[in-house]
Order: structure tokens, then sequence, then C-alpha cells
């Protein structure tokens, strides 16, 4: 089995049963009864307990193999153009990471099945297998106060595949580690979304969710901790001591360019869906699709845009989709009232665009970002 891992390119491979993951169920359920994984509307009760056992996953499974790839790439060279720009999550930098582990899982499989004779079944994230608390299971690593799985060495930079298999392998051991007193990741992170004890975290507050799988509003009162950020957040991760100063990466995570990892915002803004699906085809980004993508780069203008972005946030609110435009009013009343810009042409544009627009959404941001724009210091009622 290790042979066959390694001829895929894994280098870390652990093994543990496929018990139900009893600790783990309760949790994920208590999670749930909390309203913690809200948004997250696949991850039912049902699913929950699925997913924690390996046996419903693949019938008379007797071993989980844990599989990871490293996706802790080098920052590129900064850009020199000064334009605005956003930042995208390390692990989606390059190629989709489902893509690359979903060849290399399949030909593992395939050769279980083939040359072992045995049943396997392989998954990675999408699956209903709950892969990090197997991998903590297997002594791959531990789970930290992130809930991020953090391996000795490398820290929480990887991602993680699994095959279910009836083949009956030994176990590897536990690891006797922990965080201890650490709480780096939990000071880190920008909305509070960990809780102060550690190892919970509320999707609610997470900016990795709302960048990634809320397809709504962005909550106005977390807007403006988003900074730059337009998929993902690796905060918690940067602050990680846990293999900080290791940078190992699968080539296929490794950005091509500056613009994989640190985008210019205006260009994004302007993609339509054809544009975007050029541009993003095979890569994890496109799991935020178009509209959820430029309602974050609109955001991230909002933070961090400079006087030469008043331009692209007034185009933005003649955006087709509503959901663009009633982000294009806040950040564009936030971007003038952050470098306190002349508000006259800002109120004229939201005052142009509240004539036209007729989504309930959309008309209620830009009736506060007027309210907003005419109560700052030197505003105009």
């Amino acid at each position: 089995m290790l042979e066959l891992a390694r001829g895929e390119g894994f280098e870390l491979v652990r093994f543990t049963g496929a018990e139900p993951l009893t600790a783990a169920r309760e949790e994920a359920l208590r999670a749930h009864a909390e309203g913690r994984l809200d948004g997250l509307d696949w991850m039912t009760n049902g699913w929950l307990i699925r997913a924690t056992d390996p046996g419903a996953f693949l019938a008379g499974a007797r071993t989980v193999v844990l599989l990871a790839l490293p996706c802790h790439a080098p920052e590129p060279e900064p850009a020199t153009d000064g334009r605005s720009r956003g930042r995208v999550a390390r692990y989606a930098r390059g190629r989709d990471y489902h893509r690359v582990f979903e060849k290399k899982l399949r030909q593992m499989a395939r050769a279980i099945r083939q040359e072992l004779g045995a049943a396997a079944r392989p998954t990675v994230d999408y699956g209903p297998l709950l892969e990090r608390p197997l991998a903590a299971a297997s002594g791959m690593g531990w789970l930290g106060k992130s809930s991020m799985l953090l391996v000795p060495g490398v820290g929480p930079w990887v991602l993680l595949g699994a095959i279910a298999t009836d083949l009956v392998i030994e176990p590897d051991p536990q690891l006797a580690k922990s965080c201890g007193s650490c709480t780096r990741c939990i000071v880190a992170c920008p909305t509070g979304a960990l809780s102060p004890e550690g190892y919970l975290l509320d999707s609610r507050r997470c900016i990795s969710y709302h960048t990634i799988e809320n397809r709504g509003p962005i909550p106005r009162e977390l807007r403006p901790l988003f900074g730059d950020r337009v998929f993902g957040c690796d905060d918690c991760l940067d602050a990680c001591p846990v293999g900080a100063r290791r940078f190992d990466s699968h080539p296929d995570f490794v950005p091509g360019s500056i613009d994989d990892a640190r985008p210019v915002l205006a260009d994004l803004i302007a993609l339509d869906e054809d544009a975007f699906t050029e541009r993003f085809r095979g890569r994890a980004i496109m799991r935020a699709k178009r509209d959820g993508m430029i309602r974050n780069a609109c955001i991230a203008l909002g933070n961090t845009g400079t006087s030469e972005d008043v331009a692209v946030l007034n185009a933005a609110l003649g955006d087709h989709a509503a959901l663009v435009r009633g982000h294009a009013a806040w950040a564009l009343g936030r971007l003038v009232r952050r470098l306190g810009l002349e508000q006259d042409s800002a109120v004229a544009a939201l005052e142009n665009a509240f004539t036209s627009e007729h989504h309930t959404f959309a008309r209620e941001e830009i009736a506060v970002a007027l309210a907003e724009l005419r109560d700052a210091p030197g505003g105009h009622r």
C-alpha cells in the first residue's frame, strides 16, 4: 500500500481502523445543533452520522488510508504596479486540489481492487467522510485549536484525501501531542470565529465560509474585517508555529504568477460569467461562483482600495447581479469615507442607482450607503 501511495506522489500516508468516530460525531452533531454549521446545508444530522462511519461510506470497510499533500508555497514576488489587489488562500492558488487528488486516489483504488482483490472507495473533501478526525486517529497529526489538522514539521499546510478499503492493515498509533497553552490561531482570527478555548469554529463568522460557500450577502458587521481577502483566509494557519518555517508544496498548488495569489481587484470586478469561467477553470476558485467572487472583490476594494477604484465601484453599481450591486454600494460608501474623499460624486452615483434599482437587497444597501455618507463628517443632506 505504501508503494502504491508513493507511486502517486504521497509521502504522508497513515492507516487507521474503520470504526465509527464516536467523539467526532458527537462534536459535529453538537456544532449543528448550536448553529455553528449554519449555511453548510448539506451537513444535516444524517450526513454527519454517515460521515463519521467509514462502514457507511464503504460496506465492510476495515481500514481507512489517509493521504496528504503539502500546500505551503512561498509568496510570489510582490507586484510593483500599484494596483489594488485581493488575496487568495494558499491552497487555491494553483490547480483545484479536488482534481489533483481525484486522479491519484482513483488510480490507487483501482490498483487495490485489481492487484489486491479488495474493495476500495476514495474521497476528497466533498465526500461523506470526515477526513480530519480520521487523520488524527491515524497519527498523521492532531486537531489543533484552529480545528485544522497539525502535522509535525508541516503544520496545518496539508490537503487530505482518503481511501476506505476492506483490507486489514495494521493501524498507525495516534500522536500524543496537543497545542498546549498556545492560542496564536485564536488571537489571529480577524472575526473571532474560533472560540476562546479553541477547537470550536463558528462558520457564521468565518471568512473562508463566507467568501467560498456563502451564496448570499455577507453580514454587514463582518465586511470591514475581511480586509483584502477574496477567497479563503490563512490567518489562523499563518499564526500556527507548527511547521511555520517550512515552505513545501506539491507543484500543482504553486501559483503560476502574482495574479494567481494576489489578483487585481478591478480586473476581477470586470469579469462576466464567461470570462470568469475561462480565467478560473480547473481552480478551486470556481467554488465561489462568479457573483460570489465579484461580491468579495467589491468588499476588498471598500476595505483596501484607493481613490482610483471609485470608478470601478461606480461601474459595479450597474452589474447584472443584485448581490454584486448591493455590495458595490456598501464598498463605495466605505471607500469614500475611509479615504476622506469628496462625497458629491459618490452620492450622485448612489442616488442614480437607487432610482433604477428594483431588487430589495440592493436598494437597502444603497440606502444605507447613502445614509452613512450623509452622516459622515462633511456629508451632504
